[in-house]
């Protein structure tokens, strides 16, 4: 008995029987399994190499070194005071001596009784109008009437000073009443040098830590003078310091005796690598 063509055929030859089979569908459908399988194969692999790559490059590779951003710690502000201040002297010129001006007066002489033996002097007696012009005294002396124009009379010697003329102050102060502080208190002066602070390379690669001190002048309007360095690690390190400390904003500036005064401040800036 002769086997059923249809038994011993597959389905897609069934379907394509008397069609163009060397290309096309029936092409595609003949390798739809190999190219599934294929398919399978290939997203598996590249799903396992995705989540295996990281452990295998540790493995071969080791693990890599991540970088730190580094901390800085700025201590806590001590006040240094600077070398005391020597003023100079004050000379007081001596008073010029005045030249005393002869003053016109006329002799006022009492009347006595005498006896009539006793010779008596012939001394003119003055006018009443004429005392009232000069000066009393013991004699009559020609000279200048104090009222006339012209008379000279003693200057002020030229070292008196007005008592209620102010006081202009220019040393820094090193202690007052009210310190000088940053606006908004220590904990957001710390946070501003935080921010704005950054370690010089040449410090980082040479392994440069340590204290930077920092001495600058509070004026009494409150702006940042006069900064300089008391004490450095070098490698940029007091350079970026005093950057950072010009660069604050105006501070509350220092009171005493009720007025805004100047005040020195020092303060230490750390830098530390973890």
């Amino acid at each position: 008995m002769k086997k059923s063509y249809y038994l011993s055929s597959t389905f897609n030859e069934v379907i394509f029987k008397g069609r163009n089979q060397a290309y096309g569908a029936y092409v595609l459908r003949k390798t739809y399994s190999r190219n599934v399988i294929l398919a399978a194969i290939h997203a598996t692999s590249a799903f396992s190499g995705a989540l295996l790559g990281p452990v295998v490059s540790d493995m071969i590779f080791g693990e890599q070194v991540k970088y730190e951003k580094p901390v800085y710690d700025i201590g806590t502000p001590i006040d240094i005071p600077p070398p005391p201040v020597i003023e100079p002297k004050k000379t007081t010129a001596a008073p010029v001596a005045q030249k005393s001006e002869k003053v016109k007066t006329t002799a006022f002489k009492k009347q006595t009784i005498v006896a009539d033996d006793t010779p008596i002097a012939e001394t003119p007696i003055p006018d009443q109008s004429d005392l009232s012009k000069v000066n009393i005294g013991a004699a009559s002396i020609d000279g200048a009437f104090p009222d006339v124009p012209g008379t000279t009379l003693p200057e002020p010697s030229p070292t008196s000073t007005d008592s209620g003329a102010a006081e202009t102050i220019t040393a820094p102060f090193i202690n007052v009443e009210i310190m000088p502080e940053y606006r908004g208190g220590t904990n957001e002066m710390f946070r501003f040098l935080g921010k704005n602070l950054i370690y010089p390379a040449a410090a980082q690669r040479a392994g440069v830590e340590g204290m930077v001190i920092v001495t600058f002048v509070v004026s009494a309007t409150g702006q940042i003078e006069d900064a300089t360095v008391l004490k450095g690690l070098g490698y940029g390190t007091e350079e970026e310091a005093l950057r950072v400390i010009k660069k604050m904003p105006d501070w509350t500036p220092g009171r005493q005796n009720g007025k805004n005064v100047p005040v020195r401040y020092t303060m230490p800036i750390r830098f530390h690598l973890n």
